[in-house]
């Protein structure tokens, strides 16, 4: 969707908003004027202006920066790097590595968009002449303005609720003052613009906009966020209440009820018939790959923000790739192994962890880099660059954490792992790389049999590789490999992976600079419906509700999960008894049963189930961050967190060079806590909800504060 900035239409409807002092009654001189604006092109330039300054937390999205519009959304050049995914066990990055929370402050601007919708929402029906039109235009303002208030609402609860255009009457600035809702009430009056919104809009609409079903979607999202919070808060974040008003926390009894509408919404997006998941390629990885390298063309976008070299662009493309793999930038979407652990097909222990050791205890040896990956579950490959395979035009990524001497022959050399992989920094040492420290524990025989080499960049590489006694020289890291904090060249990978969902891993690297991304974002998918629909079929049954709407709600939850793994090639549920109450698993010290998943925390097995699947699908996205927020388990689940990564090192003997002097040979795996990134972390309650910026305070005496401030 193009960024039109209506500054003259601005002016006109007084975007001064709640705390500004600008007299009403003066004209301007150089405006455009109401029947300008009352109009098919008119509306649609004022719905563009309103889209485009909607909160997303897409390409420009910064948690580092205020941006333009306030509240770190939107940075006007396009190289975000900042981003909550790094907070969440999904990635981390060098820029990256303390606990990057959402930004502060997001109201004003907020509340400047729910003005603009209450300006046509209370102005239309004045202008009989556009009757047929309006009830379309003002379900869709009732859609921005309930989106708005979603964004306020999860970050500070109970809100004052404006309905109305307000004019500033400069002998009663009282006027303007208005008080906040309940937390449910707010939610109550967002639910029900929704319902406005899905009654009045079409069925479809132009890219960018929404429509009916975009609506009946959305809603699921938020209805589900609503009934979490009745469930789930209270215990962790205790209610806040005000003058007899709850302004923080919703009461337990109205889960059930939202937790309906969360089902119903997302079964209307099914019923309607319009989106489906994507299914066009037979290919299950590349199938995947294209719901984002083809977004604008598949039944899984159900709303999209768009990107054009005209109006407006992002950096995506040259900020997260490999260096190598582009002409500026790169090295800033590394994922962590607690996260591709969630995938099946990847060898693990009884905790669920990586554990690629023989009978023995020895590492397993496999022929090459990519065999490994041969039997994981196609989405996860779909989801990150695989070592030895071509991207951006033929370049073949090559990494690696370094090399064993030739001397040491695969088939008969096997070591033991060296090592700790408990979820601690570095065996207790406190900086470096335990690979390069000189009290590396002693007697141990890889100390002195393996050469790691964490080169200080690219070209030391390359002007001092390993040599083999052929001749034959081998960059020890890799082209992509990691490489140390600190030098000429930071590290290319901090977790030995790289991601590539959203990048479009064929345009040349030539074209790979800042400024001149143009994929779309995919703000919601179908995929996401079905997740919500799931999880509320579970929340349901777990409460009581076996049945709703004629439908056994775990038998149709299982039908979504199983939809979502058969597309994406993982291992199906193989009925509603995996969807149990027994006790989730947990992972390290934890009490009880261990197993894959256990980094997602969960009452059960059965919300387990669903809430990894949503990790893993809905990844990169901005998606896990706020439902560790509405699940309130981000106090626990990233406590004393380190992050983990997956370091490959390959044999020098028997490793075969290409034309382009990129080896490949066998391959050992060792999984340990991130050399880079290797802070420890932990996310506090009392980021559950932000505090009321203090200048709204200031401005509006009758503002509560939150219990947080």
């Amino acid at each position: 969707m193009k960024r039109i900035y209506l500054i003259a239409i601005t002016v006109l409807f007084s975007l001064s908003w709640l705390t500004s002092c600008v007299d009403l009654d003066i004209t301007p001189t150089s405006i455009i004027t109401e029947k300008d604006i009352y109009n098919q092109n008119g509306i649609k330039a004022y719905m563009a202006g309103m889209y485009n300054h909607l909160p997303m937390e897409d390409f420009h999205y910064d948690t580092n920066t205020d941006g333009q519009i306030g509240g770190g959304y939107y940075v006007g050049n396009g190289l975000s790097v900042w981003t909550f995914w790094n907070s969440t066990g999904e990635m981390v990055n060098r820029n990256n590595t303390n606990l990057p929370l959402h930004r502060r402050g997001y109201w004003n601007s907020g509340f400047e968009v729910i003005r603009q919708a209450n300006t046509l929402i209370n102005n239309l029906p004045n202008y009989p002449e556009l009757a047929q039109e309006s009830a379309a235009w003002i379900a869709e303002a009732k859609f921005i303005r309930a989106y708005i208030y979603f964004q306020l609402a999860k970050r500070y609860g109970g809100l004052p609720k404006i309905f109305e255009v307000q004019i500033l009457d400069p002998n009663d600035e009282s006027a303007l003052w208005v008080a906040r809702e309940s937390h449910a009430d707010t939610y109550d009056f967002i639910l029900n613009d929704l319902d406005e919104a899905i009654a009045g809009m079409p069925e479809t609409s132009d890219a960018g906009r929404a429509n009916k079903y975009v609506a009946a979607a959305f809603k699921s999202r938020v209805a589900l966020h609503a009934a979490t919070t009745a469930r789930y808060g209270s215990e962790k974040f205790p209610d806040w209440e005000v003058e007899g008003v709850l302004l923080q926390g919703i009461p337990q009894s109205k889960a059930t009820g939202y937790l309906k509408q969360a089902w119903d919404a997302a079964k209307l997006v099914e019923t309607g018939g319009r989106y489906e998941l994507h299914r066009a390629n037979a290919e299950k990885t590349e199938n995947y790959a294209e719901i984002w390298e083809k977004s604008d063309n598949n039944k899984e976008s159900i709303w999209l923000r768009k990107y054009d070299f005209n109006m407006t662009v992002h950096s995506f493309n040259s900020m997260m790739p490999p260096p190598r793999m582009c002409t500026e930038g790169g090295d800033r979407f590394n994922p962590t192994l607690d996260w591709v652990e969630l995938f099946d097909g990847l060898p693990l222990d009884e905790r669920g962890h990586f554990s690629a050791l023989d009978a023995d205890g020895n590492y397993t040896v496999y022929d090459n880099s990519r065999q490994l990956w041969e039997n994981v579950e196609p989405r996860l490959r779909a989801n990150i660059l695989i070592p030895g395979n071509l991207y951006k035009g033929g370049m073949k990524l090559d990494l690696r954490a370094g090399i064993i001497k030739e001397e040491y022959d695969p088939v008969i050399d096997r070591f033991k792992k060296f090592t700790v992989d408990d979820g601690k920094e570095r065996q207790g040492l406190n900086s470096g790389s335990v690979w390069n420290k000189v009290d590396y524990p002693a007697g141990n025989p890889f100390r002195e049999r393996t050469i790691f080499d964490w080169s200080t960049n690219p070209s030391a590489d390359q002007k001092d590789p390993y040599v083999r006694s052929d001749g034959v020289k081998i960059f020890k890291n890799g082209l992509d490999g990691p490489r140390v904090t600190g030098t000429t060249n930071t590290s290319n990978t901090v977790t030995g992976f790289f991601g590539r969902k959203y990048l479009n891993i064929t345009l040349p690297k030539g074209e790979t600079v800042h400024n001149t991304s143009t994929q779309s974002w995919i703000e919601i998918r179908y995929a996401e419906v079905l997740l919500n629909r799931a999880e509320a079929a579970i929340e349901l049954s777990q409460n009581g509700e076996t049945t709703y709407n004629g439908a056994n709600m775990l038998e149709d939850a299982l039908k979504c999960i199983n939809d979502i793994r058969d597309r994406a090639g993982a291992n199906l549920l193989t009925g509603v008894g995996e969807l149990s109450t027994e006790p989730a698993y947990t992972q390290w010290s934890n009490p009880g049963p261990k197993g894959q998943g256990g980094f997602v925390e969960a009452p059960n097995r059965a919300l387990q189930i669903v809430r990894v699947e949503r990790y893993k699908e809905l990844a990169f996205e901005s998606k896990i961050y706020w439902d560790l927020l509405r699940w309130f388990t981000y106090d626990t689940q990233i406590r004393n967190y380190f992050r983990r990564g997956l370091y490959p090192i390959m044999y020098a003997k028997g490793a075969t060079v290409d034309e382009n002097g990129i080896p490949d040979g066998k391959y050992i795996y060792d999984a340990k806590s991130a050399d880079e990134a290797a802070g420890l972390v932990t996310f506090s309650l009392n980021n559950y909800y932000e505090g009321i910026p203090t200048n709204e305070l200031k401005n509006n005496p009758l503002l509560q504060k939150n219990r947080n401030q």
